[in-house]
């Protein structure tokens, strides 16, 4: 039976997330410009970095709502 992480190991996940996510744009947005200086079509790396914008704003807003959430939960995973 496996443990239910408290909620330092949620924030810990999303950080985790949240960081390869942006690792991810970051990415994207190298492979874009190079792209662009190679005259290429960059239509579908457009909307895939538009995609991944969305999610990492997603991420955001998760980690959020769980700081937000039952303060009194904090004591306990202290």
């Amino acid at each position: 039976m496996s443990k239910t992480p408290n909620r330092c190991e949620i924030l810990a996940k999303i950080d985790q997330d949240i960081a390869e996510g942006e690792r991810h744009v970051a990415e994207q947005i190298a492979l874009l410009k190079w792209m662009s200086e190679e005259c290429l079509d960059t239509t579908l790396a457009q909307n895939l970095l538009f995609n991944l914008e969305q999610i990492l704003e997603h991420w955001h807003a998760h980690r959020q709502l769980i700081l937000e959430a039952n303060p009194q939960d904090q004591a306990q995973d202290l």
